[in-house]
C-alpha cells in the first residue's frame, strides 16, 4: 500500500539512478567471470593458480550484486553537516567511484541503526524507504524520524511517518526467513557490530530476533574483517536441517556466500543419528567428565603385552619380551604427537629390536643392503604375532572403534570411568555388542564423544608410514549419504569423500582432521551439551565465536545449564560479552500472555520479555472429543490459509500422517525441507525450533511434550513461533499452565 509523501517521487527517480549503476556493476563482473573462465587452461602452475584465484574472486563479486527482486536501498541519513547518505543492502557507486549507496555495515551507516533522540549522532533526520513487496525497486512508502527538527526546518526536509518497523513486522512471512537489515533496531545493532575477538553472547526470550542478529553479524563480520575471515571462512551452527534451510537465503542476500552452515551433527558427517539416548544417559554423555573417561579409555588400549612372544623367521627365534614392550609403550605415551601418528614409532621400535636380534644371529649369511633389510622388516610385521602385538600394544583407531569398544564391555567401562563417574552412572553407558562398527546406531550424545576420541587419536592416516598411504577417491555412495544426512549445500559428496572415507576399505569409519574456521556463530546455543561445546572449541582455534540463545527455550537433556557454564567450557581467559535483546518484536502481546505463563512454569527464573505491538487476537483453545481431534485441526488450518500468510500445524508424530491426509488437497507437508515452502506445513515440536509463521496450530499440548522443566520449556517455543494468530485443539486436558488462569497480561 502506497503513502502520499512529497518526496516519493524524487526519492523513486535516486534509486532508478542506483539500480542503473549496480546493472553496470553487474554487467561488468559478469563479463569479467566470463573472460577467466574463457581462458584456456596452459601455462605454468603459477600463472593457473592465479588465474583460478582471479575467476574465484570475479564470481564471488558477482554472486554479492546478485540480489534479485529485494530492495537495494532501504534509507537516508540527512546530517548536520549537510551530507547525505543512502544506506542499502551493498555499496554501489557512479563512474567516478563516488559512493551512490553505502553498504549498511559501513561505519558510516552505524547511525542508522543507533541515532536516537537522546544520542541523535549527528542525525538531522533518519528516512526508512518502503518498498513494493516482491518487487524491490518500487518505492511505495516512506517513513520519516526528526532528531533536530529546527535543523529539518531550516534545511526545508519534508516529513511524514508511519512506522518503518511496524510495517515490516505486520507483512506476511514467505516460508524462508528474510533479512532485517532495514529496520535493524540501536540494542541489535551493538550485538551487530561488537568486536571480532572473544565470544560474544546474544541472549533474549522468543521473538527478540536473535537468530536475525547472529546473521547480519556473520556478514558484519565479514566486511569488517574480510581478510582476517575470507580464507578461514564462518560456521554456523542450527538446531537442525528444516531450521538451515529456512535461513539459507538471508546470507545470500546480504551479499555474503563465505558461511558455511551446519548443525552439531552435521559435523561428523560419516555418521547418521539412528538411535535417541534416555534424558538420564544424554545428560551423562553430555557432561565435560566424558572427556576425561575417553582419554582414560584410550590409555587402557596402550599396554604392554600380557607375556612374552617368540617367533621363528628362517629358523631364527625372535623374541618380544613382556618388560621391553612396557617400555616401549611408556615411551610412545610421553612422546608428543596424538595416538595413531605415535604407531609409527612403536611399529619402528619393535621391527628394529627383532630385526637386531634376526641379524646378530645371522650375521654371516644377511646381506648389508637397504633394500633386503626393509624387506626383513616387513616380513617380521607380517608374522601374525608380531601383528597381533602391535595390536595389543598400539591399535590403530578411530574414535568410533573406540567408543564401541568402550560402551560394549561393562569392563572397559569400569576401567576409564571409576572415580570419574558413580557407579550408577557408568553402568547406564553399556550397551550391546554389534559385530561390525558400521552396525552401531548412533545417538547425537555419541558423535560428540567420538570427535573427542577422534581428537586424540588423530587421522587413521597418520599411524602409517607415508610410502603407504593411499589417496583418497570419490566414493560412489557419498551423494546418497549426503542426501540421506539431509546436508546437501553443506558437504559436496566429493568433499565427504575425500575427507572421511577411509581408504583402507571405502568404509565411513575413519576419523579425519576437522576443518577450522576464522568466527563460529551458535544458534539455538542453550540445548548444546558441554561436550558439544568441545566440538565446536576444535573448530576454532581463534576462540571467537558468537552465542546466540536463551535458557529459557532449553529443551534437550544434557544441555549446559547457564551461560556462565558455556562460558567455562569455552575457556574462562578468553574475552566475552553478554547482549541482552529485551524487546519481542515477532510475536503480539496477547500471544505472549499465554506463553509467558508456559515459561512462569517452565523456566521461573527467565525474564519475560515486552512485545512491541498487539493485534487485538487472542490465542483460541478449541476442546473437541478424541474421535474429531484430526478434524477440528484441519479447520483451524483451513481457516488460516484462508486469511493469508504461512500456516503450521504443529502435532505429536502419531498425527503427522492423519493430518497430511486431511490437508491433502491444500497441499500439505509433513516436516521435510519441503514443508517450509508448503501451503501448510506440519510439524513436531523440535522440527518447530527456530522457526516463525504467520499462523500456528497446536494440536494436542499435553502429548507434544513431556511433562518436565524441559518439555514445558519446549511447549514454549512452540507456543511463540507464531507471529499472527494462535490456535489450540486438544481432546486431552491442558497442560496446567496453559489454564487460563495461568495467563500473564501484556506489558504495558
Amino acid at each position: 500500500m502506497t503513502n502520499s509523501h512529497p518526496d516519493l517521487e524524487s526519492e523513486q527517480a535516486y534509486l532508478d539512478v542506483a539500480y542503473s549503476y549496480l546493472d553496470a556493476m553487474r554487467d561488468a563482473a559478469r563479463r569479467l567471470a566470463k573472460g577467466y573462465s574463457s581462458v584456456g587452461q596452459g601455462g605454468t602452475h603459477q600463472a593457473r593458480l592465479e588465474r583460478e584465484a582471479a575467476e574465484e574472486t570475479s564470481r564471488r563479486r558477482l554472486g554479492s550484486l546478485e540480489i534479485g527482486d529485494l530492495p537495494l536501498c532501504f534509507g537516508r541519513l540527512d546530517l548536520e553537516d549537510t551530507q547525505t547518505h543512502y544506506v542499502g543492502r551493498i555499496s554501489v557507486t557512479d563512474d567516478d567511484h563516488t559512493p551512490v549507496v553505502i553498504d549498511w555495515r559501513a561505519p558510516v551507516a552505524e547511525a542508522f541503526y543507533r541515532a536516537t533522540a537522546i544520542e541523535p549522532m549527528d542525525v538531522v533526520r533518519r528516512r526508512h524507504f518502503l518498498s513494493k513487496a516482491n518487487e524491490g525497486r518500487v518505492l511505495v512508502g516512506i517513513d520519516d524520524e526528526v532528531f533536530d527538527q529546527e535543523a529539518v526546518d531550516d534545511a526545508g526536509y519534508e516529513v511524514m511517518g508511519e512506522g518503518a518497523l511496524l510495517s515490516a513486522l505486520n507483512r506476511e512471512r514467505t516460508g524462508r526467513m528474510g533479512d532485517i537489515v532495514a529496520t535493524i533496531q540501536s540494542e541489535q545493532d551493538k550485538a551487530i557490530r561488537a568486536p571480532l575477538a572473544g565470544v560474544l553472547v546474544v541472549t533474549g526470550g522468543a521473538g527478540t530476533g536473535k537468530t536475525a542478529v547472529a546473521l547480519h553479524r556473520a556478514a558484519y563480520l565479514l566486511y569488517t574483517y574480510r581478510d582476517r575471515l575470507v580464507n578461514d571462512g564462518v560456521l554456523l551452527i542450527g538446531p537442525n536441517t528444516l531450521f538451515l534451510r529456512y535461513i539459507d537465503q538471508v546470507l545470500p542476500a546480504l551479499g555474503e556466500q563465505d558461511v558455511q552452515l551446519s548443525t552439531a551433527i552435521s559435523l561428523k558427517p560419516q555418521y547418521s543419528v539412528r538411535s535417541v539416548d534416555d534424558p538420564e544417559v544424554a545428560r551423562i554423555k553430555g557432561d565435560t567428565r566424558m572427556a576425561q573417561v575417553i582419554k582414560r579409555a584410550l590409555n587402557d588400549r596402550e599396554h604392554a603385552l600380557a607375556k612374552d612372544v617368540a617367533v621363528v623367521l628362517d629358523g631364527t627365534i625372535l623374541r618380544l619380551r613382556k618388560d621391553f614392550s612396557n617400555r616401549v609403550v611408556e615411551k610412545a605415551k610421553a612422546a608428543r604427537g596424538r595416538h595413531n601418528e605415535k604407531r609409527i614409532r612403536v611399529m619402528r621400535t619393535v621391527t628394529d629390536h627383532l630385526l637386531s636380534q634376526y641379524q646378530k644371529a645371522r650375521v654371516d649369511v644377511i646381506e648389508d643392503d637397504p633394500e633386503v633389510i626393509k624387506e626383513l622388516g616387513r616380513r617380521i610385521r607380517a608374522i601374525p604375532e608380531i601383528r597381533a602385538a602391535l595390536i595389543r600394544m598400539w591399535p590403530t583407531l578411530s574414535g568410533a572403534e573406540l567408543l564401541h569398544d568402550l560402551f560394549s564391555f561393562p569392563s572397559l567401562i569400569a576401567s576409564a570411568a571409576s572415580g570419574i563417574l558413580e557407579p550408577k552412572e557408568y553402568e547406564l553407558l553399556a550397551r550391546e555388542r554389534q559385530d561390525d562398527v558400521r552396525k552401531v546406531k548412533w545417538s547425537e550424545s555419541d558423535l560428540a564423544l567420538i570427535d573427542e576420541a577422534d581428537s586424540l587419536l588423530g587421522p587413521i592416516e597418520s599411524s602409517r608410514a607415508k610410502l603407504n598411504r593411499q589417496p583418497r577417491v570419490s566414493d560412489p555412495d557419498a551423494a546418497q549419504v549426503v542426501a540421506e544426512l539431509g546436508v546437501e549445500g553443506f558437504f559436496s559428496p566429493d568433499e565427504l569423500a575425500q575427507r572421511y572415507a577411509d581408504p583402507r576399505d571405502g568404509g565411513f569409519i575413519g576419523s579425519d582432521e576437522p576443518r577450522t574456521f576464522g568466527h563460529v556463530v551458535v544458534d539455538e546455543a542453550q540445548d548444546l551439551s558441554p561436550m558439544q561445546w568441545r566440538m565446536l572449541v576444535r573448530r576454532c582455534p581463534s576462540g571467537s565465536m558468537t552465542v546466540v540463545g536463551d535458557f529459557g527455550q532449553a529443551s534437550t537433556a544434557g544441555s549446559a545449564s547457564s551461560w556462565d557454564a558455556v562460558l567455562k567450557t569455552l575457556d574462562e581467559r578468553r574475552p566475552s560479552d553478554v547482549v541482552t535483546l529485551s524487546v519481542n518484536y515477532r510475536t503480539p502481546a496477547e500471544i505472549m500472555a499465554v506463553a509467558h505463563g508456559v515459561l512462569a512454569a517452565g523456566a521461573p527464573d527467565i525474564k519475560p520479555t515486552r512485545a512491541v505491538r498487539e493485534t487485538g487476537v487472542w490465542p483460541k483453545f478449541e476442546k473437541v472429543e478424541s474421535g474429531d481431534l484430526i478434524l477440528a485441526a484441519g479447520e483451524a488450518a483451513r481457516q488460516a490459509i484462508a486469511i493469508g500468510g504461512t500456516v503450521a500445524v504443529v502435532a505429536p508424530r502419531p498425527h503427522h500422517l492423519d493430518l497430511v491426509a486431511a490437508l491433502a488437497d491444500v497441499g500439505a507437508v509433513t516436516a521435510t525441507v519441503d514443508a517450509l515452502d508448503a501451503p501448510v506445513g506440519i510439524y513436531d515440536a523440535r522440527g518447530a525450533k527456530g522457526l516463525e509463521f504467520d499462523h500456528v496450530i497446536v494440536v494436542e499440548p499435553v502429548q507434544l511434550v513431556t511433562p518436565d522443566a524441559l518439555g514445558l520449556r519446549l511447549l514454549y517455543v512452540v507456543l511463540t513461533r507464531a507471529t499472527q494468530n494462535l490456535t489450540v485443539v486438544h481432546s486431552e486436558p491442558l497442560p496446567e499452565s496453559l489454564l487460563p488462569d495461568r495467563v500473564v497480561a501484556p506489558a504495558s
